[in-house]
Formats: structure tokens, sequence, C-alpha cells
């Protein structure tokens, strides 16, 4: 049996699991990430590698960049996504 609501009285929300993974979490977004990191990590020692031969000594310069990858990524689909109305 419901209980009567009064007026102006919320609803009771049920607690969400804190152990529960997040549902946009699935193995398939988790295997993007994985690719991103990997791509991004090669693409910086690509081009420290590269700026170490033009510049002659090392240095941390725009290449650290790409180690950024799923984080920049993970940004633009969520302005898409806001953009596009979902969520």
């Amino acid at each position: 049996m419901k209980p009567i609501l009064k007026i102006g009285q919320a609803t009771r929300r049920q607690r969400a699991n804190p152990r529960a993974w997040p549902a946009w979490l699935t193995a398939r977004a988790a295997a993007r990430y994985v690719i991103l990191t990997v791509a991004g990590v090669l693409l910086y020692k690509a081009g420290a590698a590269c700026a170490l031969r033009e510049r002659g000594y090392f240095a941390v310069g725009g290449e650290a960049v790409f180690l950024l990858l799923p984080v920049l990524y993970c940004l633009a689909a969520a302005v898409v996504r806001d953009m596009k109305g979902r969520r």
C-alpha cells in the first residue's frame, strides 16, 4: 500500500548503490578509453623524440597535450551530447 501524499510533499527517492558501475561505463566505453590512452602515450613518445631531434635537448612542450587525449575526448563527447539535447 502506497502512503498518501500531501500537497507539496516529495516522493521518496531510492538511494543509488555507491558500489555500482556508472551507467555510461560499459565494456565498449572502457575499451575506447584504454585505446585513447595508449594512442596518447604513443603519440607523446613520438612527439618527444621528434622535438628532441629538433631542439637538441629534452624539454616537454606542446607534445604533452597528447597525454590528455582521453580527457579531451570525454569533454568533446559531453559537449556534443548536450548540443544534441540528449541526457
